[in-house]
């Protein structure tokens, strides 16, 4: 006669994944990103008058 048992837990609980080394560096590379970021770029406005001919 077969009998049946229950299904073992197929997912086994185990300790999260340390973050690996290139997920490391790509979040210190996009902080960097971020902090670098100042918004727009600003040209001072020109100290010269305007030389075209009137």
């Amino acid at each position: 006669m077969i009998t049946f048992a229950p299904k073992p837990n197929a997912v086994s609980a185990t300790k999260p994944a340390e973050e690996s080394r290139f997920d490391r560096i790509r979040r210190i590379a996009a902080d960097k990103h971020r902090q670098a970021y100042a918004g727009p770029i600003r040209r001072e406005p020109s100290k010269t008058g305007d030389k075209r001919p009137t």
